[in-house]
């Protein structure tokens, strides 16, 4: 059996809102984590989530299918997000 990841994206789940700060802090390392190993880029947000300028979000991209990730902080009520970034389909 061959346990080989292809790409990251197919392990990557989506979060609809993190229960604790130290769940999202560990969140964090495990992101930091796929940075350093290359899976993912940190890339610039082009439009923020819900057009808010107070919550805080980031945006990566997968180096090896380029699907865009977006992670939005939370900020109490907010619970924050983890959620793939749908591509605008080309004609």
């Amino acid at each position: 059996m061959d346990n080989k990841i292809n790409c990251i994206c197919d392990v990557l789940e989506e979060i609809n809102g993190f229960n604790s700060i130290y769940e999202f802090e560990r969140f964090l390392t495990y992101i930091d984590i796929l940075v350093k190993d290359i899976d993912i880029v940190e890339v610039p947000v082009e439009s923020k989530y819900g057009e808010s300028n107070i919550l805080q979000e980031k945006r990566y991209k997968c180096t090896e299918c380029n699907q865009q990730w977006r992670l939005v902080y939370p900020d109490f009520p907010f619970v924050g997000h983890w959620k793939k970034v749908q591509s605008k389909k080309t004609l």
